[in-house]
Formats: structure tokens, sequence, C-alpha cells
């Protein structure tokens, strides 16, 4: 059994030793984490693909399994007793209760365990702040409650469990290959991308959307990859389920010139109906976060009681029970039923109409505020195409000769209300586009959602996406260098200061200080380890000439208050700020309590600026040791053709010593440590003149960046490597 194991595991290592060379020699793809890379964005199309199926399947499970059957939830309320339709949602919301307390009981304790952000807001925190770092566990039982919420008919859409679970997987299988941050950060757009593509199947606004809403960029780097996943998720959902557009309209198009100012009223409509939207489901999340904390209702009842109440608004109007899909297509295609009473009158229509799209808020508000799970995106789209009827029924009313019929009204307020309530109009045109597959209305969209999206940033700065991070402290930057930034903290970029002084020194002795280092600037900290103040060199200059007239002063006489200085978890982006209103190189970092941890220097935040904003190689490396705390961490400056790679011991390397080896001498590159698998896993390998190289190896090497990335191209690298042993 083992024979044969160990033959099945040698046969998989060679696959993958093929496909490495393969990528390497005919794609031009140098190093090892470039081809790895390359494989991952095509793996994420393929899941993300799959994904749609499965959630799909088991959204249809559990549908089945409360309401009976599957199938639009329109048609379902006519075919089951009237009983069920509570029931139903009820049970539904029983068992996203159980999940979540499960959930966060297992997760009590346990560092990682939970994420402060939910839903979307988890992704772009987790791109913007954390490197692209998803924790598996939140997005699982997320998607689990989603699942049931949407099955069992909460009024929120299945893109969402869709874009987390393949942001989440992405982002896994890129920490498990080690990646750097700006690579992962792609990766979990990829995932996003392909989840929201094969839900929808709309490959170019799923692009977009990952593009604009997640990641903050529209990089020629990110959009390569991006567009790969998502076209590869979006090929295999149609191959599974069919090509068909999701929502059809008929062939609308413009009766006039003029009617584009009342498309244009529309969109600044379409702005008011989306504050009133995400004012509406932040209300209902307070209201039951109020509610828990009166303990009046205890957080695992309140799906129960949030999903009980939908039940009962959906007994009477069963508009407002799931996603809204046979609500979007039937007010696409005008033939949402008014009743006939109202029909005749056009007031009493457009108040039906508006009443609908308020009790579907108030659905979703129920649904989400009570700890539903599931996609935002959906329900606002529906709440968009009862409020764009609204404004086409009177705009119909009133202009009947340049006025298209309601239906088309509904299409535009979809975008119009998208476009407000994200923030990214972008997206919004291009995914109306490709739900209705019809370009005559392109431009009545773009002018509505420009206008709807400008309006709405405006008046409320955070879209319902990063709404709840603004309520947790969290600052997002809207620009993608500031996104970049952000991802730092100053602890993470400050150098350890050996030149401090303290309040004692002598004069003499601060003289010394300058004059053994370049710097302009002293930090002086008191026993306690407290930044007191700093000495400036210009400031003592003019006493320079006579150092005898100051024999008694001490460092103390001569400090001046810091004029800034940077918390240690304040972001990179503030450091800019910082810099641009001080004359000095560096900025003191500290504690919450005061004390000096070090410098942040303007030349390093320049580095990672170059690296991650302008994509150049930058000249500092950190080294932290493992065993050691974030405080002893040591910083190297690398030449720019210079880099540390991870790289395999070439085969012909295998059982020789270190010094036989003779790496300095043949590539230039210095072994710094070799990863070795032990019985308990990998292991470091202190490296020394006499130590053996083993099948498997891994060398941390520190050399030229080009003969680097030839040692890890297989063969040629071998080939390269005796050549030079050979001279």
């Amino acid at each position: 059994m083992e024979t044969r194991r160990s033959g099945w595991l040698g046969r998989v290592r060679e696959w993958a030793r093929s496909l490495d060379f393969a990528l390497a020699r005919r794609f031009g793809l140098a190093s090892r984490e470039d081809r790895l890379f390359f494989v991952l964005i095509a793996a994420v199309g393929v899941i993300g693909g799959l994904l749609g199926l499965v959630t799909d399947r088991c959204i249809a499970l559990v549908q089945t399994l409360l309401w009976g059957r599957p199938g639009d939830f329109l048609r379902l309320v006519t075919q089951v007793p009237r009983w069920l339709v509570v029931v139903a949602p009820a049970c539904g919301g029983v068992l996203v209760g159980l999940i979540l307390w499960l959930g966060r009981r297992r997760a009590r304790g346990k560092p990682g365990g939970e994420t402060g952000g939910e839903g979307m807001a988890m992704l772009i925190e987790a791109v913007a702040l954390t490197g692209g770092k998803i924790a598996p566990r939140p997005v699982l039982i997320n998607a689990l409650a989603a699942v049931v919420t949407v099955g069992s008919g909460g009024s929120l859409g299945r893109e969402g469990p869709m874009i987390r679970l393949g942001a989440m997987i992405s982002s896994w299988m890129g920490q498990r290959l080690e990646l750097p941050p700006h690579r992962l950060k792609i990766l979990v757009g990829c995932g996003a991308a392909a989840g929201l593509a094969a839900t929808y199947n709309i490959p170019i606004g799923g692009t977009l959307f990952a593009m604009e809403v997640i990641l903050g960029n529209f990089a020629l780097e990110i959009f390569g990859p991006i567009v790969v996943s998502s076209v590869i998720a979006t090929l295999i959902a149609r191959s599974l389920v069919g090509n068909a557009p999701l929502y059809a309209t008929p062939d609308y198009a413009l009766t006039s010139g003029w009617e584009m100012l009342l498309y244009a009223g529309l969109g600044l409509v379409g702005a008011g109906a989306s504050l009133v939207f995400m004012t509406g489901v932040s209300w209902g999340g307070a209201v039951f976060k109020r509610l828990g904390k009166m303990r009046l209702l205890p957080r695992p009842f309140q799906p129960v009681v949030g999903m009980t109440l939908l039940g009962v608004i959906g007994l009477w109007l069963p508009y407002v029970l799931g996603r809204g899909y046979g609500t979007i297509n039937l007010t696409l295609a005008g033939k949402l039923p008014i009743p006939a009473r109202l029909a005749t009158e056009p007031e009493l229509a457009i108040l039906f109409l508006l009443g609908i799209a308020l009790m579907k808020l108030v659905a979703t508000a129920l649904t989400r505020g009570s700890g539903g799970a599931g996609g935002m995106f959906t329900p606002s789209l529906a709440f968009g195409a009862l409020v764009g009827s609204a404004f086409g029924t009177w705009a119909h009313w009133a202009f009947p000769h340049i006025a298209s019929p309601y239906g088309a009204y509904a299409a535009v307020g979809m975008a119009a209300v998208m476009a407000g309530t994200s923030h990214a109009p972008i997206s919004a045109i291009l995914i109306l586009f490709e739900f209705t597959g019809n370009y005559d209305m392109i431009l009545p969209v773009m002018v509505a959602a420009i206008l709807s999206s400008t309006l709405a940033r405006s008046l409320r700065p955070y879209s319902i996406y990063t709404e709840s991070l603004q309520a947790r402290g969290i600052e997002l930057p809207s620009r993608m260098e500031a996104v970049v930034l952000a991802g730092l903290k100053a602890e993470d970029l400050a150098r350890p200061d050996p030149t401090i002084l303290r309040p004692g020194d002598r004069y003499r002795d601060v003289v010394e200080k300058f004059l053994s280092t370049r710097r302009q600037r002293l930090f002086v900290v008191g026993e306690d380890g407290r930044l007191l103040g700093a000495i400036s060199l210009h400031d003592i200059k003019h006493a320079l000439e006579q150092p005898e007239t100051l024999t008694a002063v001490v460092a103390l006489d001569l400090m001046a208050p810091v004029d800034r200085a940077i918390h240690k978890d304040e972001r990179l982006h503030r450091a800019t700020e910082y810099f641009a209103g001080s004359d000095f190189e560096r900025l003191p970092v500290v504690d919450d309590d005061g004390r000096y941890l070090g410098v942040l220097a303007k030349r390093d935040l320049l580095a990672v600026y170059a690296q991650e904003v302008l994509g150049r190689p930058a000249m500092l490396a950190t080294f932290v040791s493992g065993q050691e705390s974030q405080a002893s961490r040591q910083y190297v400056d690398i030449p720019p053709d210079f880099s540390l790679r991870l790289v395999p011991v070439p085969p012909g390397l295998v059982g020789k010593t270190l010094a036989e080896a003779r790496l300095p001498q043949t590539l230039g590159a210095r072994v710094i440590e070799i990863k070795r698998q032990g019985r308990y896993g990998e292991e470091p390998v202190i490296p020394a003149a006499e130590t053996a190289l083993l099948a498997g190896d891994l060398l941390l090497l520190l050399g030229p960046t080009e003969k680097l990335e030839a040692l890890s191209q297989g063969r040629h690298a071998e080939e390269a490597l005796a050549q030079h042993q050979s001279e």
C-alpha cells in the first residue's frame, strides 16, 4: 500500500515538474512565483464556475425541504398552503440562528476565528488592510447561512456567498503557496469576479465590479488576470445552465432626444432612492442590535423573528419574498399586475408601485438586520426596478408623446440605484447591459448611473458595502495609491533607533552622537521608554562654535516638543500626510502609552511606494526571526538587481555539501536558510559548509535576481550551473 502511494505521489510530482517547465519555456514565466500565479488564475476561474452550480443546487435543496418544491417565490406562493408562507421562512430563521450561534461559539477565543467585517465589507477590508488574507471560517459560516436565508425566502441575493466563497478560496490557495500580498489581492479580485460572473452570466460586469468595488483599482496589471478568471467561470456556468440573459427586456429604445431629460431626472430620483435604501437597511440592523443590547431579543433568536415577520408580509404581498427575480422580470416587461381599480388612476398606480418598493426595503431590512446572510446586490436591483417603474408611470402620464413604457424606466432605475448604493457607476452600466442585452438603452443607463452615483456620493460618502467599516472606525482611502499604502501600519516599517538620547546626556555627548550619524534630529527618550522630545541640529548649531560655554547643559535643556509623532497602528497613507507637513526625514513611532518604538523613515516609505504602486524593485528587505517579537526585526538594504528567492535544490546538487556546491563562487548567491521536510513538518536548517543538500530541500538564496530566476527553471538552471562550475 505504501509503495503504491509513493508511486502515485511520484507521478504527481513529475507531472507538476513537467507543467512547471512547460510554463517557464512556452510562456516566458521565469520565476516559480510567476508560474504559480499563472496556474492559480485559471484554477480560480474553474472553481468559480463550479461554485455557481453547487450554490444553486444547495439553495434549491433548502427551498425544496422548506417549501416542498423549488422555483420562483411568486409562483410558489400560489401553489402551497397559506400557513407555509409564514412557517417556511420562520424555519429558515431557526436554522440561520443556529448556524450563527454555533459559528460564534466555536470561533470564540480563537485568533482569527471571526473577522470584524461582514459580507462584501469583509473582502474590501481584506484587500485594503490585510494584504488579501481572508479567514476561511467566517466565510464558510456566512455562506452556509446565506444558502439557508435565500432558500427559505429571505430578501437577499445568492451572489453574496458566491463572491465571498470565490474570494476566500483564491486567498487560501495564494496563502498556502506563499504568494506576496500584491498578487494575493489580485487573486481575491479574481475569485470575486469569477463568483459574480458565474452567478449572473456577466463576465464583463463581474470583472469591473471586482476592480471598482473590491480592489478599487483599474490598473492594467490586474485587469488581465481578473478577465481570464471571469471568462473561464462564465464559460463553465454557460455550459451547465445555458446562455440566456438573466433579465430579458423588450426592445426598448429612445422615442425622442427630449426623453434623455426624463432619464436624467430618473438619475436624480435614483440617488434619492439609493439613500433611502441604504438608510432603511441600516435602521433594520440598528433596531435588532438595540434589542440585543437591551436583552429583549438575544442574537440567536433574531433571525427567527425577522424571517417570521417577512413571511407575514409575504402572505399578503408575495413580491417581497426571495431575491426579487420574478418581480424584476414583471416590471421590465411592463406586466406587473396592478389592481384594476388602481390601474385607471395614474396617481394610485404610482403609489402602489412605490408601496411595493417600500415593503421590499422593509423585507430586506428585516432579513439583513436580524442576521440573515446574502448579497445586497439583487434586492437593490428589485428596489430600483420598482422605483423606476413608478417614475416611468408618471413620465408616461405627464409626457405621453416622448416617454417610453414604464418597463424601460425600470431597467434604467435598476442601474441608477445600483450605482447610487455601490458608488460604482461603471460596473452598474455594464452589468445592466449584460443583464438585458439591450444596447439601445445604454445612453439612458449611462446618464442615470453617473448622475445617481455622483449625487449619492456627495450626500453619503460611504457605499452600502463600506458603511459597516466606517461604523467600526475603519477609514478606507479612495485613491489607488492610498489603498496600497493603507495595507501597512507604521509599526510594519518602523526601524529601531540606536541613537536615542537620554534627558541627562551632557552637551558633549549630544554633539558626539550628531557627529556619528547623518541625521538632522535625534529623539530624547526617558528611562521608562516614553518619548520626551527631540533635539534638532538646526536648533543647536549656533552653540557649536563655543562648546565650553555649555558644559552644564544636558539634553533635557536642549530638547523641544515633538511636533508630529505617528502611532504604531496608523496606516502608511497617513504617514505621507505627516511627512508633507514636516521638514524632517524621520517620524517617531509611539504606542498607546507614548513609549518610543523607533523611527519611520521617508526613504522606506518611498521604497514601499515605488514597489507597490510604481512596480519598481525596492531596495529594502526585512528579516524577522520567527522565534522573536516584532521589535527584533532588522532591515537590510539590497541593491535593485538583487533579491531573495526560495528555490528548490537542483537535482545536480543533491548529495553535495554547500562547500562543494560553490554557489557564492558560481552564481554570486548566498544561502540564508534551508527549509527541509522533517518528521513533524517543515524544519529550518542553519546552513554550514558541511551541510549536505537533500532532495526536496528549499534554499532561501540572496543573490542576483537574473541568476536566481534561472536557477528556478529546472534543466536550464542545471545547465547554467554546470557551465559556471566548469569555468
